[in-house]
């Protein structure tokens, strides 16, 4: 889930990461011996048995995790220009959001590994711990360096212990129960996202940013609290191991190729640092492939994507989240910069199109599974409706009317609700049964990696318009507007890709 659980729909996000952590033999045992008494009967429906009282606070304390995340996401993302006009550094948009990013993307293969190592319950504490002693201290450092590093920060520990509220959710609830457990994060996700992102607006326009980028940090802690009093440490019985040289070399990879795109925009692409961020990058990138192909752990295992149609929807998820930086940062950008939008009103932009992905979703895939062939019809509104408000935003000028944005982004919700349905279903569709964990895990990581690319390549278009004067209003405007059109150049490709490749591998019997 990845950003997934920082801008997506809240179906999306519950189905993915149900599915992203591996269920261990020992955690859910049905014995077939006769007569139960009632200690046997609970440890049956429950992997972590905890009193009534307990259970509850952990399970506020889940709620109030995805509460933090979200806001985390849609709250940081709007309130990017306020944050960076703050500190004169209106020219580094496209640095804040690859750092916004990158950390996700890096822990997201990562974290489930770390929960095993470390225990349910510490991997909620101690990265979240992390990440709310860095968001309470961004709200007072006054200096670009420290803010991105503190940025950097907070998205690494959030991709540590975003998963783990589902994890614990599952493990702690009878069966029957966790279904509607799971309905309640989903649910907080939402309300953190665009209520969130609202409320940070209003108190930015009562001059009270520092609150603002304090506010997601309360309900962490209060998750912290909640779970670190009253959940054990459940750690994995068998063996774990963590692949360090995959993420050393991982790190490196995403950092050298991303970080030279984006500052390759200024310094230029010949500048002998660039090149040689780009050398190291791309190095690190084939040690990567190399390690994954011969570890007995990997973090991607590469034998996967010798399944054509498998890697093929890997491909088109990456494409279908393409745009989300587009929508979550220059979006704002584009509203409070260009149309001088208030920031109360730039916060509720994306409240139609999260309620829209609240309810759309299990329509759309009440429909997807009716036909086989819906699926990739699907993936077709996943495209075009994406396609069609990029190009809505690309021509975002100061007399542009604010109720354009809001349309854009709500016929979004659309595609998001379809593609909810149909990219990770169906990419699980195509896997061997004893496939299925890890590769849907590669699949959130392939939607993750796709957000955190497309910062750097967003950040290249954006300030190839905004070198020369980043607080221009004009050159702002052809800014957001490049970036919107790079968007829906990549998801037009995506809608080719769907109709051309996709449609005939899902046809196939």
């Amino acid at each position: 889930m990845s950003e997934c659980f920082l801008h997506l729909p809240s179906y999306r996000c519950l189905m993915s990461m149900m599915s992203v952590y591996r269920v261990d033999d020992n955690i859910i045992k049905i014995r077939s011996t006769g007569r139960k008494n009632m200690a046997d009967t609970q440890n049956i429906q429950v992997a972590i048995p905890l009193p009534e009282k307990k259970r509850k606070f952990v399970q506020a304390g889940c709620i109030c995790m995805m509460l933090s995340v979200a806001m985390y996401g849609l709250v940081f993302a709007t309130l990017t220009s306020p944050i960076l006009e703050s500190v004169n550094a209106m020219g580094y948009v496209g640095l804040f959001s690859i750092f916004s990013a990158l950390g996700l993307s890096i822990m997201t293969p990562i974290g489930g590994k770390l929960g095993d190592l470390i225990g349910r319950r510490n991997i909620v504490v101690i990265p979240g711990i992390i990440c709310a002693v860095c968001g309470i201290a961004f709200a007072f450092v006054r200096s670009l360096v420290p803010l991105m590093i503190l940025r950097f920060l907070i998205s690494l520990a959030q991709g540590a212990f975003t998963a783990a509220p589902y994890i614990i959710t599952g493990l702690i609830n009878e069966r029957k129960k966790v279904p509607k457990a799971m309905g309640m994060l989903a649910t907080s996700i939402a309300v953190g996202g665009f209520g969130g992102s609202i409320l940070a607006g209003v108190l930015t326009d009562m001059g009270m940013l520092k609150a603002a980028i304090i506010m997601p940090a309360i309900p962490l802690i209060a998750g912290v609290m909640f779970i670190g009093f009253n959940l054990p440490n459940q750690k994995n019985e068998g063996s774990v191991s963590l692949d360090i040289p995959g993420i050393i070399t991982l790190v490196i990879a995403l950092c050298g190729i991303l970080l030279s795109l984006n500052f390759g925009s200024s310094m230029g692409f010949a500048h002998p640092a660039i090149i040689t961020g780009f050398v190291i990058g791309v190095i690190a990138l084939i040690l990567f492939v190399k390690i994954e192909n011969k570890t007995n752990e990997p973090l991607i295992p590469m034998y996967l994507f010798k399944n054509k149609k498998y890697t093929v929807l890997l491909v088109i998820g990456f494409i279908c989240y393409f745009y989300q930086n587009a929508m979550n940062v220059y979006a704002p950008v584009g509203a409070l910069q260009v149309m001088k939008a208030s920031a109360s009103l730039t916060g509720a932009l994306q409240m139609p199109r999260t309620i829209l992905t609240i309810i759309l979703p299990t329509i759309a895939g009440v429909w997807v599974g009716k036909k086989t062939a819906n699926a990739w019809k699907a993936m077709v509104v996943g495209t075009v409706f994406v396609a069609i408000p990029m190009l809505m935003m690309a021509f975002t000028t100061p007399s542009t009317s604010i109720i354009l944005y809001f349309a854009a982004l709500t016929i979004t919700g659309i595609a998001e609700s379809f593609r909810a349905v149909s990219i990770t279903p169906s990419a699980q569709s195509a896997l061997e049964p004893h496939d299925m964990g890890v590769g849907t895990s590669l699949v959130n990581f392939a939607n993750s990696l796709a957000q955190t690319i497309s910062a750097a390549v967003f950040a290249v278009a954006y300030n190839a318009c905004t070198e020369s004067d980043p607080t221009n209003t004009t050159l702002i405007k052809n800014g957001v507007n490049a970036v919107f059109v790079v968007a829906a150049v990549v998801t037009v490709a995506g809608f080719i890709l769907v109709v051309t490749v996709i449609r005939p591998l899902m046809d196939e019997k």
